[in-house]
This record gives C-alpha cells, sequence and structure tokens, in this order.
C-alpha cells in the first residue's frame, strides 16, 4: 500500500512536470507566433422573406486571417417573414499567427447589420468559428398573394392556384353586392390545406356570388384578400346541389345531397349553424358541446349575440357568457336573433 500511495505521488509528480513543461512549449509557441489582430468582415445577404435559399457573401477586410466557409445554419424549406438567418463563418489564421482574442469586441460588422452570437478558437487556435445573426426579414418582401381564383360553376367549386410558401388558406363566400356598405360575407370563414373549396351546399338563395381566398404560411403571415369574379346560380342549380330538410311524427332532419344525414354534431346550413341529435334529428333548445352551452331556438337555428328566452347571454361564437342584465346594449332577443 506504501509503493502504491508513494508510486502515486510520483506519478502525480511528473504530470505536473510535464504539464509544466508542456505549459512552457505552449507558451513558447505562442511566442513564436503572432496573435491575429482585430477582424472586420464585411456581410452581403441577398435572403429575403418568401425565397427558398440564399446567399450570405463575407469579404475579410481587417485581420491576418482567411475565410474558409460560409454556411447558413437555420435554412427550413423556405424563408418567411419574421425569420432570422443564422450564419456560421470560419475563419483560418494566417501563417505564424493565432486566434489568441475571441468575442464581441474581437470583430467589425460591415455591410449588412448583423448581431454577434458567439465565437471559438479551435485547432490550436489556427481557427476560428463565428457565429452571427442576420436581421429579422421583413414579411413585406414575401409574395403571399393568391392567383388563379374561378369557379366551377357546373360544381360550385370555387379553385385557385397553388401557392408554394402557402401552409393553408381562408376562403368565404360572398353575394354579389360590392358596392354595399354592408358586410357581403355569407356564413363562416373556412380554412383548408388545398386549393379548392366546394360551396355547392352554401348558397343560400338565387343570385350572383363570388367568393375570397387569402394565404397565410408556416408563421402565420398572411396576404391580402384576394377576390374572384361573380357568376349567377338559378334556383335549379340550388335544387340541384343543395340537401333538403324532411320531417316525421318525431322531428326534422336534414339529408345532404348524397343522402347522408349528420348525427350528434353540428351543420352549418345556410349560413346558420344547427345541431342534430345522436339519430340525426335537430335540437331545440341547449346544447352542452366541449365544455360550453348553446342555445338553439325554435327553428333549430343557434342564436348568436342574443338574450335566450330563459335569461342568458350568448356570445359572438354562440357560447353562453353572463346573464342578459350584464351583457350590455347591442344585444337582439331570442325572437329577433330568429
Amino acid at each position: 500500500m506504501k509503493k502504491r500511495r508513494k508510486f502515486a505521488v510520483l506519478a502525480g509528480t511528473l504530470c505536473m512536470a510535464a504539464g509544466m513543461c508542456f505549459g512552457a512549449y505552449a507558451d513558447d509557441d505562442d511566442d513564436e507566433r503572432e496573435p491575429v489582430g482585430h477582424i472586420t468582415l464585411n456581410i452581403q445577404s441577398d435572403i429575403q422573406a418568401g425565397d427558398w435559399g440564399g446567399d450570405v457573401e463575407v469579404t475579410l477586410e481587417e485581420g491576418e486571417c482567411s475565410v474558409d466557409s460560409v454556411e447558413i445554419v437555420n435554412e427550413g424549406d423556405y424563408w418567411a417573414g419574421g425569420d432570422k438567418p443564422k450564419v456560421e463563418i470560419w475563419l483560418s489564421a494566417d501563417s505564424d499567427y493565432y486566434f489568441k482574442k475571441t468575442g464581441k469586441s474581437a470583430f467589425t460588422f460591415t455591410g449588412d447589420e448583423v448581431k454577434y452570437v458567439s465565437s471559438s478558437a479551435k485547432n490550436d487556435r489556427e481557427e476560428l468559428c463565428l457565429t452571427i445573426r442576420l436581421e429579422e426579414l421583413d414579411e413585406d418582401d414575401m409574395d403571399l398573394d393568391v392567383e388563379g381564383l374561378s369557379w366551377d360553376e357546373t360544381n360550385g367549386i370555387a379553385n385557385w392556384d397553388d401557392l408554394n410558401v402557402a401552409k393553408n388558406y381562408k376562403v368565404r363566400l360572398c353575394r354579389d353586392d360590392r358596392g354595399s356598405s354592408v358586410e357581403e360575407g355569407i356564413g363562416s370563414v373556412y380554412t383548408v390545406s388545398v386549393t379548392s373549396y366546394d360551396f355547392s351546399e352554401k348558397f343560400p338563395g338565387p343570385g350572383s356570388y363570388y367568393f375570397k381566398v387569402r394565404a397565410f404560411d408556416s408563421r402565420g403571415n398572411a396576404g391580402e384578400w384576394q377576390e374572384s369574379s361573380s357568376f349567377y346560380v338559378s334556383e335549379e342549380k340550388i335544387k340541384e346541389w343543395k340537401g333538403h330538410w324532411m320531417q316525421d311524427a318525431r322531428g326534422w332532419w336534414y339529408v345532404n345531397r348524397d343522402g347522408s344525414y349528420t348525427a350528434d354534431n353540428w351543420q352549418e346550413i345556410d349560413g346558420q349553424w344547427y345541431f342534430f341529435d345522436p339519430e340525426g334529428y335537430m335540437v331545440t333548445g341547449w346544447v352542452d358541446w366541449n365544455g360550453k352551452q348553446y342555445y338553439c331556438g325554435s327553428s333549430g337555428a343557434m342564436l348568436v349575440s342574443a338574450v335566450t328566452p330563459d335569461g342568458f347571454y350568448v356570445g359572438a361564437d354562440g357560447s353562453r357568457t353572463v346573464d342578459a342584465g350584464n351583457a350590455g346594449s347591442g344585444y337582439v332577443t331570442a325572437e329577433e336573433a330568429e
């Protein structure tokens, strides 16, 4: 045991001596090399929101080194407004030089505005890895406007061209009264990931209709609403396209044009929402749904922004919120709502 302890001390002493010698050699090596001075880099980027890829050009303006490589390290499928490209730059010290100083103060950047992130010396300080971040990309540079809006007039289907930067689209049916100050939208705004929407069962009656659509990217940036041309929908077309109500001794149900019917769920019909029980019959009165309460009037249509017959207020989404006495002004009674 004593020998082992003595050997351990001796080994430790040898290691310390070796370390001191190595340190001396390392110091001598640094003494033989000059430290790279202050580094100035010019950064030029052509990356814009809505683009795929893009280039970042880095030019050395000051410093005893050279630019080895430039890599964009957070590049995705495409650049969206709000993205901040992150760039990794590798520098090599000139012969007989080494990178002694790192950190933000070691660098100056010209050209595009950038933010210093980190830097570290590698390979006996002969290489340096620098990471910077470019300015946030401007969403106004993106082209998120949808084109090619058209109607399939035979089937009442809205179509538009695919926009490759779009994650989804919002689309809405509108009555062609664009000269009026009254909101012309009919029913809900629908969110879809495809480039068409079947409005055939959404037309409330004969008349001229158009649709509008806007695109959204993966970060929620949105294009402007684009409007289609209008076309006239006849009474005959509506009868051909739409489902119809049916009644028996128990109540009403709605038969879709393919013969199916909704059960234990909501369905929008002619711009209003109806709830159907597990057997497919239309429900009136209070409906409990996903932790909220909704009220369907005597016609079956869900009330919105109204006071129910039993004195409760339902908001713009139809859900019950507060007593009618606390609802404030601007809300209608159940009779007015229907």
